[in-house]
């Protein structure tokens, strides 16, 4: 699963559901000082926005996994789109807001070469040595449309769209001897899946005073059934002079085979505590029930989890005139156990981040105002007493571009 939450939270822990980027006091103004950052986490957050936002994150990741008793690392790193978005305030005065956006969900990427010797499975006798490739690509995403609409400090948000994927799993297998030739075997699996998806959710804002806002959030989503195709394939086959695979004899073939794809159900809730021009402070939970989830029928290696993530920021001078005061400086962190479970059992899962959010002067004669959010995260999933344990480092980064649009001309 990729990391799913807005970059400017990020940088806090991943926390989200309670948080509502919104200045009350540009209310009745009709402006608003800077750009607005879209949070997907919980679409009732939609309905503050006063200012057309497009949103757009990019991350750069690091993953180091080792094997208990093994001197040997395995190393990765890739840069994928965390996420674009469109806000649009349908009506501030009634705040009613829409914003359209896609994002990736979940990736697969891997290659595994293994070496080992073949035995006879009746004499148990050794034959050859077998290098065996494991491969796999594909990942899914949603494309989706929030609506939002505030009543006084209640917000009720849904966001809904099209959740598709695809995956192509390869298992290929080769006998390693100079004198016999054996024809090499593919086992090959490819899939895509799609369908509609709903998210609700709800946030209330509580005034303490005149500097402190309390907002309490709630989100969630329902199980999902997609419809799904699949071929598979076991053959034989050699390699071309430009390596490309030539098949020889089928020795299994299942076309497009349809089937389901059981997404579970999840939700959360979460709060933050804001002191205006100062700071803010937030924690969210979450349950994910992986049990639930099924690939054509068949359970996978998944478990039900759940995540707590916490953490702040702090404004020194937010009107000031030192640059270096009014930028944001954010910190968090967040654990739980992940959703894989290996042999069984699951693996706890934790990461530490820091952020910072850049204002960028706005055109003294234009409405446009931009935002630069930037988070450093690093994690560990698994720990001396599993089996396996990886090292995760995050470098994300986040544009928020926010114009005021549909404004009446003043002078012609």
């Amino acid at each position: 699963m990729v990391s799913s939450t807005p970059i400017a939270t990020r940088g806090m822990g991943g926390f989200g559901i309670g948080y509502v980027d919104y200045d009350p006091r540009y209310d009745f103004k009709m402006i608003y000082p800077h750009s607005q950052t879209l949070n997907f986490l919980n679409p009732a957050s939609y309905a503050k926005l006063k200012i057309t936002s497009f949103d757009i994150g990019l991350e750069l990741q690091n993953q180091v996994l080792k094997q208990q008793n093994d001197i040997a690392n395995y190393k990765a790193s890739y840069a994928n789109i965390s996420y674009v978005q469109l806000g649009i305030p349908l009506s501030r005065k009634r705040n009613i807001a829409m914003v359209l956006g896609l994002r990736p969900i979940s990736r697969v990427n891997y290659q595994v070469l293994e070496v080992e010797r073949a035995h006879n499975p009746e004499t148990g006798n050794p034959i050859d040595s077998v290098l065996t490739s494991y491969q796999g690509n594909g990942g899914s995403y949603q494309a989706y449309m929030g609506l939002a609409k505030a009543f006084k400090n209640l917000s009720i948000g849904v966001q809904g769209g099209y959740y598709f994927g695809s995956k192509d799993l390869t298992t290929r297998k080769e006998m390693l001897n100079d004198s016999v030739f054996y024809y090499k075997g593919n086992f090959e699996s490819k899939s895509n899946f799609g369908g509609l998806f709903v998210q609700g959710g709800l946030q209330y804002s509580i005034r303490l005073n005149s500097n402190m806002r309390l907002v309490l959030g709630a989100t969630g989503t329902i199980k999902n059934d997609f419809n799904a195709h699949r071929d598979q394939v076991a053959e034989t086959f050699v390699f071309d002079a430009a390596n490309v695979v030539i098949p020889v004899d089928t020795v299994y073939s299942n076309v497009d085979q349809s089937g389901k794809v059981t997404f579970p159900a999840s939700y959360g809730v979460g709060f933050t505590l804001e002191r205006q021009d100062k700071w803010l402070f937030g924690v969210d939970f979450q349950q994910t029930n992986w049990d639930d989830y099924r690939f054509f029928g068949e359970k996978d290696s998944v478990a039900s989890n759940w995540k707590i993530k916490a953490g702040g920021q702090f404004v020194p001078n937010a009107f000031g005139t030192n640059y270096w005061g009014r930028v944001s400086y954010r910190f968090g962190f967040n654990y739980g156990p992940d959703y894989i479970s290996l042999n069984g059992k699951t693996i706890n899962e934790w990461a530490g981040s820091l952020g910072f959010g850049f204002p960028v002067r706005p055109n003294r004669f234009s409405n446009q105002y931009t935002n630069i959010n930037l988070a450093l995260e690093y994690g560990r999933r698994g720990d001396n007493t599993t089996k396996l344990q990886e090292n995760q480092f995050r470098l994300s980064l986040g544009f928020t571009l926010s114009d005021l649009w549909f404004v009446k001309k003043k002078y012609d």
